[in-house]
């Protein structure tokens, strides 16, 4: 048995070994942030000077999180200059910021180099815990109760101090709730965020934060339009910025788009740049409202998850982006090994549900369907099993509605509700999962010509137009066959939902 003497000698060993520390990880994780400012909003919530041991380290970070929560780029000319108005111009010297992405490869593996960072940081911390229990041990007058939850304390602390917990209390939740509910009924505003499509909204009460939605469709559905009709309200009306990932059309066939719904100008003619004189004017009066709306548009083709990951974080941090839109989801890749494409999707899809949960605002991701659709008799209406590629993006949506045009398949007549519909440009919204609501058909219109939604009772697009606007010569027929069909139409305030279209028995469709 060791005697004191033996016991202290042995703890004076590891008095002479360094913490657990490494300089070069800490450098390596640094100069990543510098090379790419998306890596920090991986860890944005993590991160803390603390979990660096090296002081000229620690002080960077300091610099680096200052710069972020001021929303200001992080690079080496930033953080150089930073460093001297913040008094740390000794340890963050330019030399050293320079010398920091020297050693940068790849920033691939970032967040796992961030893990081992706190571990370590971790380690040093039970360190402390530990001697200091081990030195206060030897006290006879301290009460060893008092020391042991002390200990269990400092352990606790060190835990809290690395690793981030996100629990809350469902009292807490509660107070939000009924607090938020009480905002809205005074306000008079929607949950979540509207589209200005009166029967979507009666039906989602706007789109609802931490939602996948996947809004999916044939070739030629009008997918893109129905989400572009869907963003421009909040963003205009509301002023709700809204972040779009095209991954098919080009940031400026997106804009010309937006053009035409606004203006009513043929959006061939747009996309084309076979504009007269007074149709540009038309576009540049009518249209004026483009030039403020805060949408913000990346149409990186191919982008990986995580691409989109750091930029969809960017648009909600840093631009206050309410609404993400990806179109579409078979266009983006994992940018990770897998067995198959099935697999891949499968990836894709739940990233996608997790980026909606962990940034708390509402997803729409455009999906393509098989061409099971197309081989099926009847209405071809759509199915859940239709959706392409993966089962997983069913299981991973809170939403799935399909974009049904019978007009395409040359069906006359179509009866939603117990109401016949004409099919000319009749647009259907098949709500065919929602996790938290009914199932059902609704009926919208689409203009074909602007490549715009709107309400199947209103004859131009109301929601945007401030006032009643003459469409141009060329359009005039179109539109006197928008207003006929309206009027023939004024039943629709009575349509009530059909639940019984759609098999109830899935347990996602309750909350219990």
């Amino acid at each position: 048995m060791k005697n004191k003497k033996e016991e202290s000698n042995l703890l004076q060993v590891y008095n002479d070994v360094l913490p657990p520390s490494s300089e070069d990880l800490e450098q390596i994780i640094l100069g990543t942030i510098l090379i790419d400012n998306e890596c920090i909003y991986q860890v944005a919530n993590e991160i803390k000077p603390h979990l660096f041991f090296n002081m000229q380290c620690r002080k960077t970070c300091e610099v680096v999180l200052h710069l972020y929560n001021e929303n200001k780029p992080i690079d080496i000319l930033t953080v150089a200059e930073t460093s001297k108005s913040l008094g740390f111009i000794e340890d963050v010297s330019p030399y050293f910021v320079s010398q920091l992405t020297n050693k940068i490869a790849s920033t691939a593996n970032f967040v796992s180099h961030f893990r081992i960072l706190q571990q370590y940081a971790l380690r040093r911390l039970m360190i402390q815990a530990c001697s200091k229990g081990i030195r206060e041990s030897y006290d006879d007058k301290k009460d060893v109760f008092d020391l042991i939850a002390e200990i269990q304390n400092d352990v606790d602390g060190a835990l809290k101090g690395v690793i981030t917990y996100q629990i809350a209390s469902v009292g807490n939740i509660h107070n939000e709730i009924v607090k938020k509910s009480i905002e809205l009924v005074h306000s008079n505003k929607k949950s979540g965020v509207p589209t200005g499509l009166n029967q979507v909204d009666n039906v989602t009460n706007g789109w609802q934060e931490s939602d996948l939605i996947i809004l999916a469709g044939r070739p030629s559905m009008g997918k893109t339009a129905a989400a572009i009709s869907m963003a421009m309200y909040p963003a205009i009306r509301e002023q709700m910025g809204i972040g779009i990932f095209s991954l098919e059309m080009s940031s400026s066939q997106l804009t010309s788009r937006m053009q035409s719904i606004l203006s009513g100008v043929n959006v061939g003619r747009i996309v084309k740049k076979q504009l007269t004189i007074e149709e540009i004017e038309q576009i540049d009066g009518r249209a004026k409202e483009l030039k403020e709306a805060p949408i913000y548009i990346d149409d990186t083709p191919n982008i990986s998850i995580q691409e989109f990951k750091g930029k969809a974080r960017k648009m909600v941090n840093e631009l206050d982006c309410r609404l993400i839109i990806v179109d579409y989801l078979q266009l983006m890749r994992s940018g990770m090994k897998t067995h198959s494409r099935e697999h891949e999707i499968a990836e894709i899809s739940r990233a996608l549900k997790a980026c909606a949960k962990e940034l708390n605002v509402p997803v729409i991701a455009l999906s393509q369907l098989s061409r099971a659709v197309e081989s099926r008799g009847g209405d071809k209406k759509p199915l859940l099993s239709d959706l392409r590629e993966s089962g997983q993006i069913e299981q991973d949506a809170d939403m799935v509605c399909f974009c049904y045009r019978p007009e395409y398949y040359e069906i006359d007549n179509y009866e939603v509700g117990n109401e016949n519909f004409d099919t000319h440009g009749l647009f259907l919204l098949i709500v065919a999962k929602h996790r938290n609501g009914e199932l059902g058909e609704i009926p919208l219109r689409f203009i074909h010509e602007q490549t715009k939604l709107v309400n199947y009772e209103y004859s131009n697009f109301e929601h945007f137009a401030k006032t009643n606007v003459e469409h141009t010569e060329k359009n005039s027929t179109f539109v006197q066959q928008e207003n006929e069909a309206t009027n023939k139409n004024e039943t629709l305030s009575k349509l009530s939902w059909n639940n019984d279209m759609f098999d109830g028995s899935d347990d996602d469709e309750t909350p219990f």
